[in-house]
């Protein structure tokens, strides 16, 4: 009877052993989470300095540093369409230290780059909607034109002589002035470049006749008397450039604002993508942020990380077809 009485207590200390380790197993990578942000967080940019997407990322950065009491640092990973700083960020340890900024350039890229190493809808976590930019047409004070319409004269005058710039083949910009050269009927030389700043040093220059920029950045060379606003890609006019018409009012069927936000690698934790939604809600509120806002011509609006999917979805189908559509391929 001592040795059967011996047997079940040890055995019942065993499963009390085991149930105490299994416990603790399953708490501490919920604890781990739940702690987090417990050191410096990574903001991949997906494009070079000085565009809007890097201003908009140091935006960001600075008030989600503010949010979650750690320092968000801006990675700028420019090349490819966006492309090659997704890849990093897909590839990273999916703990929340790594967020890439993303935009409506990368849910196209697939249908321009055929061997990426990554699935932007399925390989991220879509968590927070930052808001949309609407783009601008401006053009070299080099031309013989004034204004939106008679540039719009002069190119249809011109058509396939003219070239115009993008910060990248399959940027947003590139499809913003290819799909506006298509609504219009229109022809002209594409000239990629690593940036929207160097893009813009040779509009101003001469070097290219036009270009597709974000408001924020056009705004600044237009204001600047660098280069010449023609017209607004918003279905109305914006406040950032009132004066400027929105290319329906010039005859050209076409309009698009490009939308921006966060996402983070597959597999991170569900209370991390819970935190980021909810601290950069609370970003978009900041006075400084709405302020930059401004600045950039950008808008922001409350949507869910579900409503941010699908706008992934949207517009990843658009721009496929698009890009199909104009025969865009990487050089």
């Amino acid at each position: 009877m001592r040795f059967s009485s011996r047997f079940t207590l040890g055995r019942r200390a065993a499963t009390a052993l085991l149930g105490s380790a299994l416990a603790l197993a399953a708490w501490a990578p919920a604890t781990a989470s739940d702690k987090w942000p417990e050191r410096p967080v990574t903001l991949i940019a997906p494009f070079a300095p000085g565009g809007s997407t890097d201003m908009l990322a140091r935006v960001i950065a600075q008030g989600l540093t503010k949010e979650l009491g750690q320092s968000v640092v801006v990675d700028n990973r420019g090349g490819a369409g966006g492309t090659l700083g997704a890849a990093v960020a897909s590839k990273a340890k999916p703990d929340g230290y790594t967020i890439l900024l993303s935009n409506v350039t990368l849910g196209s890229a697939d249908a321009i780059y055929k061997n990426l190493s990554y699935d932007f809808v399925n390989d991220f976590n879509h968590v927070a909607y930052l808001g949309s930019i609407p783009c601008v047409l401006v053009a070299s004070k080099h031309l013989p034109v004034q204004n939106a319409q008679e540039f719009i004269t002069y190119l249809r005058a011109n058509t396939g002589k003219l070239n115009y710039g993008s910060s990248g083949i399959g940027a947003a910009s590139h499809l913003c002035t290819q799909s506006f050269l298509t609504a219009g009927g229109f022809d002209a030389t594409h000239v990629p470049y690593k940036g929207a700043g160097p893009m813009m040093v040779d509009v101003i220059s001469g070097t290219i006749a036009f270009a597709v920029d974000t408001a924020g950045s056009a705004a600044a060379q237009i204001r600047g008397d660098k280069v010449r606003g023609l017209a607004v890609t918003s279905n109305q006019r914006i406040p950032l450039l009132a004066d400027l018409p929105t290319l329906r009012e010039v005859g050209v069927p076409f309009e698009m604002a490009i939308w921006y936000g966060l996402v983070t690698p597959r597999g991170t934790p569900a209370s991390v993508n819970t935190r980021l939604h909810a601290a950069t809600a609370k970003v978009l509120e900041h006075p400084e942020v709405k302020e930059a806002y401004k600045t950039l011509g950008a808008t922001a609006e409350r949507k869910s990380s579900a409503q941010l999917l699908e706008v992934v979805k949207s517009d990843k189908k658009r721009w496929t077809e698009i890009v199909k559509s104009a025969g865009i391929e990487p050089n």
